[in-house]
């Protein structure tokens, strides 16, 4: 539509420009696995901290609470005085969890429980549900314009992001678990069984108490900032309601003890709390440069990934060679199209001048709905666009021969047209809805290049069958009523 007529619509009326695919307009695309086992293992750790916390208030000695193999947490008791404590309290919070095998040795219980099968399902589910929010949290901070971040498969997630042709930053921004965690440096005297071992950014093996205090689900914003008294770039952190009184319990029992900021199994850093922090603010450092500051700042602004996610397939259409295949593609369908015309015009004659008026119809039509229902063009899809042409010149050419063969059996034009139309309108149906099941069934089981053109491919089914039956039968009855009972030029 040219500009000038855009510009003299009303505010209310829509204007959908239509959408181009990255190998048109330039961009990357990326198939991201999610590593779905996973976010099983991080959900049942997450139980089993609470089931150490929690029992702790109720008195019963709990020696360790882990998660363990995939489906599984064990419990391992002092002794059996609190198992009932423990029974109710899973049944009461966690009823999709199953007790299994109980083993004592000596006076210690172990009790392992394990997760239904449907839950684990559910679990997966949502972990693709949230990396797909997730992810596309982390690509708006990029202001990248009309992304695309769909789920595709079970447990993998497309990401297409127009314009954008420099993956590696991308990919550090989006495959970043972000998993961001507080905990407490262990002193000498704490068990080993009861510690996790963690590597700083140095590379030195650090033990921390194996209670998460708090979890990047506290932070409210996250901002690159340069440390006036050291001229360090650090990254704050404000932290939200409930963060802001976590944070202040923490720092407040801990005083004089380490605090270490663990950053998807990496010790940021681990300061020594010198007094209660109440303002709701904490302090990333570790000698970031602006950049890394920055990606780290983005992450945690968008929160934690629930699982890893696997990097499946991955790549890169410069917006040149875009440009290029728009030109090509453009010009094969101008090519094809004009040798349809001067065919169908020559061989049809008249007939032939309201076959191209259909077909012109057919293709704004198809451009229209393309753009109303917000689909993407790429290239297989102008293959679609080409196949069109073909197809709607195909449905009136079986018409004009169904008018002829009553012609030459001695009907009247009026008689032909609708004898014509009747003894085609099956035909034409039966091979079109064909090949409209075969693009819903290419559509449904295909991937993005195979998709494209399947959208374009039905869309332009359904607009060829509307332009051949309605639109050329309305033509056929204008030129009847003008030529009562004369010839066809046909």
């Amino acid at each position: 539509i040219a500009p000038s007529f855009i510009e003299g619509l009303p505010d209310w009326w829509p204007n959908r420009p239509l959408r181009l695919g990255l190998d048109l307009k330039g961009g990357s695309y990326l198939v991201l696995g999610v590593q779905t086992e996973e976010a099983i293992k991080s959900h049942l750790g997450a139980i089993a901290g609470s089931i150490r916390s929690e029992l702790k208030r109720e008195q019963v000695t709990i020696v360790r609470a882990r998660q363990r193999g995939v489906r599984d947490v064990q419990v391992v008791l002092l002794d059996d005085r609190g198992l009932e404590k423990l029974d109710a309290y899973i049944q009461e919070n966690y009823p999709f969890l199953v007790r299994g095998d109980l083993e004592k040795t000596g006076r210690r219980v172990t009790v392992t429980y394990t997760l239904t099968k449907e839950e684990a399902v559910e679990i997966e589910k949502n972990a693709v549900i949230q990396a797909i929010e997730t992810i596309r949290n982390r690509v708006d901070q990029y202001g990248v314009a009309e992304p695309v971040i769909q789920r595709t498969g079970e447990d993998r997630v497309m990401v297409q992001l127009p314009d954008i042709t420099n993956l590696d930053t991308v990919k550090e921004t989006i495959g970043s678990v972000a998993k961001l965690e507080f905990r407490l440096v262990a002193g000498v005297d704490k068990p080993a069984d009861e510690t996790v071992s963690a590597k700083t950014r140095e590379g030195a093996t650090l033990r921390l108490e194996e209670d998460v205090l708090m979890t990047g689900d506290a932070i409210e914003r996250a901002n690159v900032e340069v440390n006036p008294q050291t001229n360090e770039i650090e990254v704050t952190l404000r932290l939200n309601g409930f963060g802001k009184q976590t944070f202040a319990r923490i720092t407040t029992e801990n005083v004089n003890r380490q605090l270490a900021i663990v950053l998807d199994n990496v010790v940021q850093s681990f300061p020594v709390i010198r007094e209660p922090i109440t303002a709701g603010t904490a302090q990333i450092s570790g000698g970031f440069t602006r950049d890394e500051a920055h990606r780290l700042a983005v992450v945690l602004r968008s929160g934690a990934l629930p699982a890893p996610l696997t990097f499946e397939e991955e790549r890169t259409v410069g917006a040149t060679l875009g440009a290029d295949s728009i030109r090509k593609g453009v010009n094969s369908m101008i090519a094809g199209a004009a040798l349809v015309v001067v065919f169908v015009m020559i061989y049809y004659r008249k007939a032939g001048v309201l076959a191209v008026g259909c077909l012109v119809l057919n293709m704004l039509f198809l451009l229209a709905l393309l753009s109303l229902l917000g689909a993407t063009l790429t290239l297989p899809g102008i293959a679609g666009l080409v196949l069109t042409v073909g197809m709607a010149v195909d449905a009136n050419v079986i018409i004009f021969e169904r008018i002829r063969e009553e012609l030459r059996a001695g009907a009247t034009a009026r008689a032909a047209v609708d004898a014509g139309f009747m003894k085609a309108h099956w035909t034409i149906l039966d091979a079109n809805i064909t090949t409209l099941v075969t693009g819903l069934i290419l559509y449904n089981w295909g991937t993005g290049p195979i998709k494209g053109f399947a959208v374009t491919l039905c869309l332009g089914i359904i607009t060829s069958m509307f332009s051949a039956l309605f639109v050329s039968k309305v033509g056929f009855d204008v030129l009847k009523l003008k030529k009562s009972g004369g010839e066809l030029s046909i």
